[in-house]
C-alpha cells in the first residue's frame, strides 16, 4: 500500500498514561525500510525449494513480534520460515527514508524506557539515541507561562485542588471520566496538565471510561503536595538516531523471509500446519501468528478447523485507537515564541489545539540544518482530523506550529502522514484503552501460538515474540 504523501514546493492497572509526563504518545507499535543486506522482496535461504520442505516453525508477519519470535527460534537451531504480506519488514515500524530530507517514522519512533528490551539491539551495534529533555505544555495557547514536564506544576489544578473529606466518590457503572470529574466538583477548566497528556495519549475524557482515570486521580492529588523542579526522572523516552529500523538488523540474520506473500488460509492439526499464501503453500510443525489483532479480527484470513469461539470473541473485541502522526519538514529549525524556550527543544503542547503535540523528529541528526516536526493526536481528535484531506492534515499541524512559534506566515517545505487505520495488513495503528487484552495468547491446538497482537510499544511486541516462541519451542521438544 502506498503512503498518502504531501510535499510542497515552497503504575496500576487501568492506569492510561505513559508513564512520563509530556512524553505524548508515539508508542505506535510498529514500521520498517527492510535492511541487512535483503532488498525488498529478496528471500534468504532455500528459495524456491522452501516450498516442498517442512519447516520447523513458520512466523507470519515480519513486525518487531515476528522478528522477536523468529530470532529465538532460529538461535534454538530451528528451521524458521517468516511469512510477511509486505515487500520490507517491520510492520508498523516504518522508516521512510525517501519522502523527505531525513529518515524517519511513520509509525513506531521511540524507545519507551531506558531497560527495556530494545537496547541490546542499540548497544550491539552501537547506534546513536537522543533523549527527550526539553518538554512543555500549555492548557490554551493565550496562556502566558509554558509548563515544564521536569515541574510538579504539571499535577497542579489551574483552579486549585479540590478537597475530598471523606473518599473520593467513586465512578458510576458507565460513566464517562469527563462526567464523573464534573460530578465530583472537576470541571474541564480546572484540569491538570497531566489530565491533558493523559488525553493526547490516549482517549479523550468525554469517551474515556471513569474507571480507567480513577487512579490517576488520586496520583495527581498525592502530587499536590510537592512544588518546584521534579528530581531527575529515570524513565526516559529516545529516538534511534538515523532510522528506528536499524535495530531490526540482528533479529533478520540468517533467517530466511518470503515477503509478498498474503495469508489467506491456515490448516493446522496435530504437529503439522499447513500456510496457504498467494504465493504457494508452507508447511510446518508449529506456527507462531504475529499479525495485527486488526487483520486477525478482519477475517482476512480464516482457520481450519475454526478458531474455538472463546478465541475468536476474544479477537473480535479488538478495539484500536485512532491515531493522528503528521510529519512537517522546516528549512531551518523552528525557534519558540517564548524566548524561555530552548531554541532547540524536544516535545511542546498546545492543548487547545488540534493536534496539540508537537516534537522534533530530528535533533540530534548529524549534519542536518533543518527540522522535523511531527504532529501528534490520538482518540476522537485523531479521526477528526484523519477525517480531512492529506492537505488540511498538514494545514492543521502547521497552524499548531505556528502559534508555537508565533508566525502566522511560517511555511514547510515538505509533509507526510500516514493513516494506518487503512492499511490492509494493520488495520490500525495500535490498540486503545477498549480493546480486550485478555484470552488472545494461549496457544490453539498446541501448534498456533500468538504474538503481538494488542501491543504497543516495539519492545513489548518483540517481547511478545519471544514469548509465543518460548511456548512453541516447549511444543517442539
Amino acid at each position: 500500500m502506498q503512503p498518502e504523501d504531501h510535499r510542497q514546493a515552497n503504575r496500576h492497572e487501568g492506569s492510561v498514561s505513559r508513564r512520563t509526563v509530556l512524553g505524548a504518545g508515539a508508542a505506535a507499535a510498529a514500521g520498517l525500510l527492510l535492511t541487512a543486506g535483503a532488498s525488498p522482496g529478496e528471500s534468504r535461504g532455500n528459495g524456491l525449494g522452501s516450498l516442498n520442505r517442512m519447516w520447523d516453525a513458520i512466523v507470519i508477519g515480519a513486525g518487531a513480534a515476528g522478528l522477536g519470535a523468529a530470532r529465538k527460534l532460529s538461535d534454538a537451531g530451528k528451521q524458521v520460515l517468516v511469512i510477511e504480506a509486505r515487500d520490507r519488514i517491520g510492520g508498523r515500524m516504518w522508516t521512510d527514508r525517501t519522502s523527505l530530507s531525513i529518515p524517519h517514522e511513520r509509525g513506531g519512533e521511540l524507545v519507551h524506557g531506558h531497560n527495556v528490551s530494545t537496547w541490546d539491539l542499540i548497544r550491539q551495534q552501537n547506534l546513536k539515541t537522543h533523549r527527550w529533555e526539553d518538554k512543555f505544555a500549555k492548557i490554551n495557547t493565550g496562556d502566558s507561562v509554558w509548563n515544564s514536564a521536569k515541574d510538579f506544576d504539571t499535577f497542579h489544578f489551574p483552579q486549585g485542588a479540590p478537597s475530598f473529606p471523606g473518599e473520593i466518590p467513586r465512578p458510576m457503572v458507565g460513566e464517562s471520566a469527563e462526567t464523573w470529574l464534573a460530578r465530583i466538583g472537576i470541571p474541564r477548566s480546572n484540569y491538570p496538565i497531566y489530565f491533558w497528556v493523559i488525553e493526547g495519549d490516549s482517549e479523550q475524557f468525554d469517551v474515556l471510561p471513569a474507571t480507567r482515570v480513577a487512579g490517576e486521580l488520586e496520583f495527581v492529588l498525592e502530587m499536590q503536595q510537592y512544588s518546584g523542579e521534579m528530581p531527575p526522572e529515570e524513565y526516559g523516552d529516545y529516538r534511534v538516531i538515523g532510522g528506528y529500523d536499524q535495530v531490526l538488523r540482528p533479529l533478520v540474520r540468517g533467517v530466511e523471509i518470503r515477503h509478498s506473500s498474503v495469508v489467506h488460509t491456515i490448516e493446522y492439526r496435530k504437529n503439522r500446519v499447513d500456510v496457504h499464501t498467494n504465493n504457494g503453500s508452507f508447511k510446518s510443525r508449529v506456527v507462531v501468528m504475529a499479525v495485527p489483532g486488526g487483520v486477525l479480527k478482519s477475517g482476512a484470513i480464516k482457520f481450519d478447523p475454526p478458531l474455538p469461539d472463546a478465541r475468536r470473541t476474544a479477537i473480535d473485541e479488538i478495539s484500536y485507537l485512532p491515531v493522528f502522526k503528521g510529519i512537517l519538514e522546516f528549512a531551518e529549525p523552528v525557534v519558540p515564541a517564548d524566548p524561555t524556550l530552548p531554541r532547540r527543544w524536544d516535545v511542546a503542547a498546545l492543548f487547545s489545539e488540534n493536534p496539540p503535540t508537537l516534537w522534533d523528529a530530528s535533533l540530534g541528526t548529524p549534519g542536518y540544518k533543518g527540522q522535523l516536526i511531527v504532529t501528534w493526536m490520538t482518540g476522537g481528535k485523531a479521526q477528526e482530523l484523519l477525517d480531512l484531506t492529506v492537505a488540511e492534515r498538514h494545514q492543521a499541524g502547521l497552524e499548531t506550529v505556528r502559534k508555537f512559534a508565533g508566525d502566522p506566515g511560517l511555511k514547510h517545505v515538505g509533509a507526510t502522514t500516514y493513516d494506518w487505520s487503512k492499511d490492509r495488513f494493520a488495520l490500525g495503528a495500535y490498540p486503545g484503552p477498549f480493546s480486550r487484552r485478555s484470552g488472545l495468547s494461549d496457544p490453539v491446538g498446541g501448534v498456533l501460538f500468538w504474538a503481538g497482537m494488542t501491543t504497543s510499544t516495539i519492545h513489548s511486541s518483540r517481547d511478545s515474540g519471544t514469548k509465543a516462541a518460548t511456548l512453541a519451542l516447549d511444543a517442539l521438544r
